[in-house]
């Protein structure tokens, strides 16, 4: 193959968040324009570019066996790497067929930087590039929009901040140009790195929800801190249109957690939060992220923990069992035993799912708009926009869909509804 031939195949395959899944899509974007007849996922290609993820040890793994996934579909294709773990260690993707290697900067830059044999990690952005390629976004329900990039806060567990370098933010006429572009999805998700730390042209998240608040479809936020809930941001998104949901990034219920994870809040402040976040959005759906068995948690703190979930009463808990990253600070530190961890995690399991009923329950003898997604068996799945996960017998609906659904009762991982009209 010639490295600038066009009209070979390509899967782009995408692990770990949502950034790494819009910046896959410029990928294909720029390969597309290229003349390269690309796709996301891991199907048969001619060439392979493989966009890792380090957020954990699993997920370094997953990225390295995705290259042998690749060889085995086509033992004479050409790999290209990219992404936070060959950021983070590029030896790892010494393998046969891996013609490639790149970090997590300027991914889109990734054929460019191929054809002219530009191989090799680069020192990352300090500020967000201007002119990126838009995406193009496959998924035809939900559009992804990155406006941040890289992180700032340092949390002693977190590799993050190290493979993606500090905090930088998308103008907000660029976010407006892009988002112009995507008109015909029913709903656009903003997404970054930490989009806490949004700034650009002299405004934060709140002028951010303002410029949008144009756009007809429905809008929502990635995961948010505490520190950004504030009545002006609630009222802009409640003024355009976005979606009741929060994904608050708790980590820990215990003060004293908290602290040895460098994570700037106390419990109390994070409970204000989400006061006001009710006060204005009733139905709210709010959920989170919980590390069990952080190296100092003691089961008191652990106790603290579980404690402050139900106080919450989140309508959806992700539980991480504490993934040791070398190069941070918690690495460290003396791990706790390992039947102890089991025990928790599965303590917290019990939690979420108790919350998660409590949620659905909430749910039931309620009118909801219910964006359709995929199908499951004799039902299409959608949700709602508290996001709630909506079950719908088949029949005649199709993907793509916004339904009225009147919510009859718990169902598998979500609720079930009968449909009272659509759009």
């Amino acid at each position: 193959m010639e490295k600038n031939q066009a009209g070979l195949s390509v899967s782009v395959f995408t692990l770990g968040c949502k950034v790494n899944l819009y910046e896959s899509r410029q990928i294909v974007s720029q390969l597309l324009q290229a003349g390269y007849d690309a796709f996301e996922g891991l199907k048969k290609a001619d060439i392979f570019v493989i966009n890792t993820c380090a957020v954990t040890n699993e997920a370094e793994r997953k990225s390295r066996q995705a290259v042998a996934r690749c060889k085995k579909l086509n033992p004479s294709a050409k790999v290209l790497v990219c992404g936070c773990a060959s950021q983070k260690d590029p030896i790892q993707f010494e393998h046969d067929g891996v013609v490639f290697v790149k970090g997590a900067g300027d991914k889109a830059s990734l054929i460019k930087n191929y054809v002219e044999g530009n191989d090799g990690v680069e020192k990352l952005p300090t500020e967000y590039r201007d002119g990126e390629v838009f995406a193009t976004n496959v998924v035809k329900t939900r559009a992804f929009l990155k406006v941040q990039d890289g992180c700032d806060n340092f949390c002693t567990y977190c590799i993050v901040p190290y493979l993606r370098g500090r905090s930088r933010s998308r103008k907000i006429e660029d976010v407006v140009a892009e988002a112009k572009t995507l008109t015909s999805f029913k709903e656009i998700v903003l997404t970054g790195v930490n989009i806490s730390d949004y700034k650009a042209d002299g405004g934060d998240l709140t002028a951010l929800a303002k410029a949008l608040a144009f756009l007809p479809m429905r809008k929502r936020f990635g995961s948010l801190e505490d520190r950004v809930i504030t009545q002006e941001l609630l009222f802009a998104m409640k003024q355009g249109n976005f979606c009741p949901h929060f994904h608050l990034s708790l980590q820990s219920g215990s003060d004293g957690v908290l602290k040895k994870m460098n994570r700037r809040y106390t419990a109390e402040q994070f409970f204000e939060s989400v006061q006001l976040i009710r006060k204005t959005f009733p139905d709210a759906g709010i959920t989170t992220d919980i590390i069990v068995g952080f190296p100092t948690e003691t089961k008191e703190q652990f106790e603290e923990s579980k404690a402050f979930a139900l106080k919450v009463g989140f309508d959806d808990v992700h539980v991480f069992p504490f993934s040791p990253r070398a190069g941070t600070i918690a690495a460290r530190m003396t791990p706790i035993d390992g039947r102890e961890m089991d025990r928790r995690v599965a303590e917290m399991t019990a939690v979420k799912q108790a919350l998660k009923a409590q949620s659905a329950r909430r749910q039931i003898g309620t009118v909801q708009e219910v964006l359709t997604e995929e199908s499951k068996g004799d039902y299409v799945v959608g949700y709602t926009p508290n996001y709630t996960k909506v079950y719908v017998p088949k029949k005649a609906v199709e993907k793509n869909k916004i339904l009225k659904v009147f919510i009859t009762k718990q169902f598998e991982d979500g609720v079930l509804g009968d449909i009272i009209d659509e759009e």
